[in-house]
């Protein structure tokens, strides 16, 4: 499962610094909670921010030290990005961010951040075109499918299938998935069972 998490994180990391667009020097991360130098500019401020909280996560995950906390702190940023400059070109990849971190908490789980389903809703609903809908959706599916605690929300699950489904090219590939996805509606009461 740590395989697994690191794996997803790194493809997040990846994804979010393909659509960085400020160029900037590397910041080395230090344990103090010493924020960067603030030049003034809030859009370089608060990449910035998220940049040096997503390197945190990362360093500490792959030591095994990580814990919720720093999970938090990385959302905040990725909000505070969010909520100042929605208009900004990476504001939807903010939001791609929270929902699809794995804080190896599922739905249902104590400890679990629901805002991370509300984010990943507010990016298909705010964002339409967004790069990252298609993977927000299929983050969604799973997490709704594999929910813990009676968290398993077959609305939810069927109208993510339903989007995923109208989003697809018409191509071989895209009429493929839809029959793969329409195969699932009919047997959607039940959990996906995916393969390890």
């Amino acid at each position: 499962m740590k395989k697994k998490s690191l794996l997803i994180f790194s493809f997040l990391l990846f994804l979010i610094s393909c659509n960085e667009t400020v160029e900037r020097k590397p910041t080395s991360v230090t344990k103090s909670k010493k924020s960067s130098k603030k030049t003034g500019n809030p859009a370089i401020d608060l990449w910035a921010d998220v940049k040096q909280a997503e390197q945190l996560v990362y360093e500490k995950k792959k030591s095994g030290k990580i814990n919720i906390n720093y999970y938090k702190s990385y959302f905040d940023c990725l909000l505070a990005f969010y909520q100042k400059l929605p208009n900004d070109s990476r504001a939807d990849s903010c939001l791609m961010a929270i929902c699809v971190t794995e804080t190896d908490y599922p739905l249902g789980h104590k400890k679990h951040f629901n805002l991370q389903e509300e984010y990943g809703d507010t990016l298909l609903k705010k964002y339409p075109k967004s790069k990252f809908r298609i993977f927000v959706l299929q983050d969604l599916i799973f997490k709704y499918d594999q929910a813990i605690n009676n968290k398993r929300n077959v609305k939810k699950i069927k109208s993510y299938y339903e989007m995923w489904s109208k989003s697809l090219p018409n191509t071989p590939e895209g009429q493929k998935q839809k029959k793969e996805i329409e195969e699932r509606l009919k047997n959607i009461d039940k959990p996906i069972q995916f393969k390890n």
